[in-house]
């Protein structure tokens, strides 16, 4: 039996799979750190399992009636803050792992020499 051998589709070299936008995100930070390609693509492989934790759903369903509707638009200010908080908290865990990646990058290069 014949062995079929898949050829890249038009447009050049292989893509990596589609990257979700908390990817690009990373690579974004990592490419203003640092113009090393290696690197970064190292440190996104590294953190793809991590990448995959942050990548849930926190939405907020509630069904608003006519009865709890005051209600409700008096918690949207809390909610609102809540979710900047959030926010805030995510990006510093995600600056702490980037620069620890980075560190730890440097270092295995560093003994393997």
């Amino acid at each position: 039996m014949p062995t079929v051998i898949p050829f890249p589709a038009e447009g050049g070299s292989p893509r990596e799979p589609q990257s979700s936008p908390m990817t690009e995100m990373i690579r974004e930070e990592l490419n203003q750190l640092s113009s090393n390609e290696y690197m970064v693509n190292c440190i996104l492989e590294r953190m793809k399992p991590f990448i995959a934790t942050l990548d849930c759903d926190l939405s907020l369903d509630m069904e608003i009636t006519d009865d709890n509707e005051a209600g409700v638009m008096q918690v949207i200010p809390s909610i609102q803050d809540l979710q900047s908080r959030f926010d805030g908290i995510i990006s510093e865990i995600i600056s702490e792992r980037i620069l620890h990646e980075i560190h730890l990058f440097h270092i295995e290069r560093a003994t393997k020499i």
